[in-house]
């Protein structure tokens, strides 16, 4: 078997989701088996409670292991198709079984948990270099209402170089004007301050309050 490298990293097993999956476990580690292309290959995923991942193609008709599908070189025609194949079971187990732990701040993970519970939105990491920074976005305007980052507090000039989590949320100019204090909500970062504000999800702001300003956020984002 061949382990592939990175690919749930800062994501956390649930071992729960794993069973409900269809993963058993045998001698410590997690195994998954499933046919692809017309019972063409065997694909069997392996992944171990150090979130190792390794994973082995079995031609059925020869019972030999095919490997053509990890060398970039040759991914094309049927190659391709196979290597396509194989990398959406991939993103369904990442998808299905593992919870993002780029954020650990439990306000940011209820918040999270909100969006997702009320609207069905998930996050989106649109940027490789900021792997701590991801958008939500209205799925029928496909316009953000938040954007959740980590920063360092100095970055609102506080005197801390201790880094929170923060939300950044839509409103209008006249409410955003009312709500910034510089205290427990500031002007923007990094967005327009004219129609953007941010809160730090450190518990200055009581999680009912966000919630509602994220409806406003949601609303705004027709």
């Amino acid at each position: 078997m061949r382990e592939v490298k990175d690919f749930i990293k800062n994501k956390k097993i649930d071992l729960k989701r794993f069973e409900k999956f269809g993963f058993k476990l045998k001698e410590n580690s997690y195994y998954y088996d499933i046919f692809l292309l017309n019972n063409q290959f065997k694909m069997t995923v392996k992944i171990n409670l150090d979130n190792s991942i390794f994973t082995e193609l079995i031609d059925v008709e020869t019972n030999e292991t095919y490997v053509l599908h990890l060398l970039e070189e040759r991914r094309n025609g049927y190659i391709e198709k196979v290597y396509k194949t194989y990398s959406e079971v991939l993103e369904r187990i990442k998808k299905e079984c593992f919870d993002d732990e780029r954020f650990k701040a439990n306000y940011t993970k209820e918040i999270i948990e909100y969006v997702k519970n009320k609207y069905g939105d998930e996050l989106e990491f649109l940027w490789e270099k900021s792997p701590k920074t991801a958008v939500v976005r209205r799925k029928n305007s496909n316009k953000w209402y938040a954007v959740i980052l980590t920063i360092s507090k100095r970055k609102f000039n506080l005197d801390s170089d201790e880094a929170v989590e923060i939300i950044n949320l839509h409103n209008s100019p006249e409410e955003i004007e009312k709500l910034i204090d510089n205290k427990r909500y500031f002007p923007a970062y990094h967005m327009n301050k004219k129609h953007w504000y941010t809160i730090c999800l450190d518990g200055t702001v009581e999680l009912e309050k966000i919630y509602k300003l994220i409806d406003i956020s949601y609303e705004l984002a027709k």
